[in-house]
């Protein structure tokens, strides 16, 4: 692996990460991730497993929270992916528990919930991440694949906040966060990906309405074009890319997901509900025409490479 040797999570050692930015820590003045804005708080974190150095959203969202003071349940369909994401929150000295189950199944979904919720005895916020990306575009996709992406990125997003709810509101209120895409907003020929998160937006604002007067606040975070294990593809020149492709010319990372995800999942936010926020450095609200000389002196520079 090629990289930058920084702190890839708060306080701990310092790691190869494949990123020519700054550490992710260093994301808008941040030198380190240590605090105790979420004190006191629990959180679970689902598809919050993980493997390898680099992070997932998830992990990175585990890693930040437990950082700035929260018990985080570590939910992952695999064990091994759930136990290593739990490690990494130990070595900066947070709290977690791990969680395995499939949340596809309700009466799994609810079983994990609850178990957290009881082991940590609150549950103060919910970050939906678990998520799969399809076979491709609608014409690839069989309805089998349809209805597995739906039933993880949807349904159990929905099965999990649905179970989280009387926590919630024993806990006097609280917060969802969904993590959707910008394929939800863009064509990427992602078919049932981009349908699925879609319908994720808007459950969300609906979630956000009918729940509002129990005190719980629902939101969602529309990330763009990260470098992480899913987004790891296209080598350097893909890298530089999408870069280029954002207005602001800088690669993403999970961690700044994660930032804002400890926006919402705390009480900073108090007044925020219904919200479907880019997280994707004005990749969606530029033109295609405007990025396109932008891209083109990218790939002259990996030309002249």
């Amino acid at each position: 692996m090629t990289g930058t040797p920084h702190a890839a999570v708060p306080g701990g050692e310092a790691r190869l990460v494949p990123t020519p930015s700054d550490g992710p820590f260093a994301v808008g003045g941040h030198t380190d991730g240590r605090g105790a804005r979420m004190a006191g708080k629990a959180v679970l974190v689902t598809g919050a497993g993980s493997a390898g150095e680099l992070p997932g959203t998830g992990a990175a969202t585990a890693m930040l929270l437990a950082a700035q003071g929260a018990t985080v349940g570590i939910l992952d369909v695999d064990a091994a992916r759930a136990a290593h994401t739990r490690g990494l929150v130990e070595e900066v000295g947070g709290r977690a528990v791990a969680l395995v189950a499939d949340i596809t199944a309700e009466d799994a979904a609810r079983g994990a919930v609850d178990d957290f919720a009881g082991r940590v005895g609150r549950l103060d916020a919910v970050v939906n991440n678990a998520g799969i990306s399809g076979e491709g575009g609608i014409a690839a996709t069989t309805r089998a694949g349809w209805d597995r992406v739906f039933a993880l990125n949807v349904t159990a997003a929905m099965q999990v906040a649905r179970a989280a709810h009387p926590h919630l509101v024993a806990a006097g209120g609280g917060s969802v966060v969904n993590v959707s895409s910008v394929a939800a907003l863009r064509g990427f020929g992602s078919g049932a990906y981009g349908a699925s998160k879609g319908a994720l937006q808007s459950m969300t604002v609906d979630l956000a309405y009918s729940w509002g007067r129990d005190g719980i606040r629902v939101n969602c975070l529309v990330p763009g074009h990260l470098h992480t294990p899913i987004g790891d593809h296209g080598g350097e020149e893909g890298r530089r890319l999408r870069s280029a492709a954002n207005m602001l010319g800088i690669e993403g990372n999970a961690w700044d997901l994660a930032w804002a995800v400890l926006f919402l999942a705390g009480t900073e936010s108090r007044w925020v509900t219904g919200t479907v926020i880019p997280v994707d450095a004005g990749t969606t609200a530029a033109t295609v025409l405007g990025m396109l000389p932008y891209m083109a002196e990218a790939r002259r520079e990996d030309a002249d490479r």
